[in-house]
């Protein structure tokens, strides 16, 4: 049996620990497919880098409206798509 590529896509990034188990647990209790890029690296390395939430390309857009509204510590957003943001930055 051959294994489907999955896409990921980045939608935010944060240091605080505490915004990214607020998150987790927002996207698990909508059966959003995700992992957080650096989240057990981050603690090593003095959260000097910020724990990306990778999410399902064909569920990005629901994840970011889910999360829209809700308040965080300290947390970055990375905009739609930011694979072509170049693209749409031109016109």
């Amino acid at each position: 049996m051959e294994k489907a590529f999955i896409e990921y896509i980045p939608i935010l990034a944060t240091h605080n620990a505490g915004d990214r188990a607020f998150i987790k647990s927002i996207l698990d209790a909508e059966g959003i497919t995700y992992f957080i890029q650096g989240e057990h690296v981050a603690p090593y390395l003095f959260n000097a880098l910020p724990m990306t939430v990778m999410v399902k390309k064909d569920q990005a857009n629901m994840a970011r409206d889910i999360l829209k509204d809700v308040e965080l510590t300290y947390t970055y957003d990375l905009g739609e798509d930011t694979e072509h943001s170049d693209d749409k930055n031109e016109n």
